[in-house]
């Protein structure tokens, strides 16, 4: 309603779809995975985390006993001008051995596809405090209802943000700063490890 949203959150938007395609091509040539995934865009973050709070309140039960990981990407994307506005891509979650998976993944991935890992910084984070506190998560998109709105449980996320993307929430996040490759270190990595955790890992 404020702008034309290409970067928040189209960026996040489209690799979710470009994560369930890579996915279903997967499951293709490998048959049915042990777990469950299921590929969601939620509605009215901005105004209050609607959508996801929704769902994790109709599905609080389920979710407690039965949630692995949930992964979020919300702006994944480093702007066009790398040197100007910045490079980094945060990578960041709650649960130490997902995070340190995550580096071992970002490892193999910086020695395939060096063309592309070296342009940017990826920085990583473990924040495995409470809601609030210093050492824990941020409560402003939605992986905050799957991390610390179920039952008696903290839930396990994974969650990727970008730099330099200046317009957003404005009239000028339009295509014109769009970097479609910075998405894809998000969608490699993460996609890479849902795909290990989907067959059993």
């Amino acid at each position: 309603y404020n702008g034309p949203g290409a970067v928040d959150d189209t960026s996040g938007t489209a690799s979710v779809l470009e994560m369930a395609h890579q996915f279903a091509t997967e499951a293709i040539e490998r048959g049915d995975p042990v777990r469950s995934v299921r590929f969601c865009t939620w509605g009215g973050e901005e105004e209050g985390l609607w959508g996801s709070k929704a769902y994790v309140e109709s599905h609080k039960g389920a979710l407690t006993q039965n949630l692995r990981l949930y992964v979020n990407l919300d702006m994944n994307h480093v702007d066009i001008d790398k040197g100007e506005r910045g490079n980094s891509l945060w990578l960041f979650g709650n649960d130490k051995r997902d995070i340190e998976n995550v580096k071992d993944i970002t490892k193999q991935y910086q020695q395939k596809r060096p063309e592309i890992a070296n342009k940017y910084v990826i920085n990583f984070d473990l924040l495995t405090g409470d809601l609030g506190d210093a050492d824990g998560l941020p409560y402003n998109s939605d992986h905050g209802p799957f991390a610390y709105g179920l039952e008696d449980k903290r839930g396990k996320v994974l969650v990727c943000y970008g730099s330099g993307s200046w317009e957003y929430h404005t009239y000028a996040d339009d295509m014109t700063r769009f970097n479609e490759e910075s998405t894809g270190v998000s969608v490699v990595i993460y996609g890479t490890y849902v795909v290990h955790l989907a067959y059993g890992g």
